[in-house]
């Protein structure tokens, strides 16, 4: 997949929310206190594609405070950092 069709697709996933426009936060709640934090793991922990472009072996996983998990590849969480930001 191209880089301006994973730039498309990234901006069609956001649009629908199956990925949000902004990082990954969880919140937990300790001894009464709710902490905002992030979970991301690095490696190959899943078996499922890349959302973004559908390919094997993405190597990031982030976890939404809703318990959804996508995965990612670098290149692909790298260009939905800068769509992000505006592109």
């Amino acid at each position: 997949m191209s880089e301006a069709a994973r730039r498309t697709r990234i901006r069609e996933l956001m649009a629908s929310g199956e990925l949000p426009p902004q990082p990954p936060q969880a919140e937990k709640v300790i001894r009464g206190r709710s902490l905002r934090l992030t979970r991301t793991i690095v490696g190959r922990v899943t078996g499922e594609p890349c959302l973004i472009c559908g390919e094997p072996d993405p190597m990031l996983s982030y976890t939404f405070t809703d318990g959804r998990v996508i995965h990612l590849h670098g290149a692909c969480d790298a260009l939905w950092q800068q769509e992000r930001a505006g592109g």
